[in-house]
């Protein structure tokens, strides 16, 4: 009788043991888990001319990329973004840095993201943008406005029938003469409202609007970039 029922029970402990699913240790009552912590990017430097690199071809160069090692975290994702034609790219790593292919005479912005394998919850880096170094270029075209306020798809209340938009603007050789302000109801406006040195522009809106809206950099050697559209409706 002792013998049938040793065998029983060897068969149901191997029962439980190969049928208890994921093998993942579960966190013990009371542990901490830790979220990842932002990283902070270290270069390609913000705002500059990224001369570093391998140069692959008169189009392609290989730079590589690095941030400085954030806690709590097992890998991290480089974001790339061409700013010409707005193409993203992800990058995979487990170690501070990751070397990329990009193109020549080519601006980029790039964060990067740090997870961790006990969290579900990620870390976002600040966002910095560059210049890819071309083949003998001495003269860059401004970075891509940032749009500020109104911000996209906001619904805004109007006083006195008007609004103020707002856009920041860098340029590696410091030289942006004015800025272009293109507004409508249209998607792309094509109407330039307003042609300035600054960074601000005062519109006149319609209650019960939606507007579209973007902005030309223009620097002292006529090289222009253009920033995104930005839509809001105004009340």
């Amino acid at each position: 009788m002792r013998y049938f029922q040793l065998i029983f029970a060897i068969l149901v402990f191997g029962f439980l043991t190969s049928c208890g699913g994921s093998t993942d240790p579960l966190p013990e009552e009371g542990e901490i888990i830790e979220d990842p912590v932002s990283a902070t990017l270290v270069f390609p430097e913000n705002n500059t001319e990224c001369q570093e690199g391998i140069i692959i071809d008169e189009l392609r160069s290989r730079v590589t990329f690095q941030w400085l090692a954030s806690e709590h975290t097992d890998s991290y994702e480089v974001h790339l973004k061409n700013l010409n034609d707005d193409t993203e790219s992800l990058h995979d790593s487990n170690t501070n840095e990751a070397s990329i292919i990009l193109e020549r005479g080519t601006p980029y912005n790039w964060y990067v993201l740090s997870k961790s394998d006990n969290s579900n919850n990620v870390a976002e880096s600040e966002t910095w943008q560059f210049y890819n170094a071309g083949l003998g270029q001495v003269s860059h075209a401004p970075f891509p406005a940032g749009l500020l306020n109104p911000t996209n798809g906001e619904t805004i209340e109007i006083t006195n029938g008007t609004t103020t938009l707002n856009w920041e603007a860098s340029d590696i050789d410091n030289d942006i003469v004015q800025f272009e302000v293109l507004f409508g109801t249209t998607n792309p406006p094509t109407e330039i409202a307003g042609t300035t040195s600054s960074s601000e522009l005062s519109v006149n809106l319609d209650s019960g609007t939606t507007y579209f809206w973007f902005v030309r950099t223009i620097d002292s050697n006529n090289n222009l970039s253009e920033s995104d559209i930005f839509s809001f409706r105004a009340n």
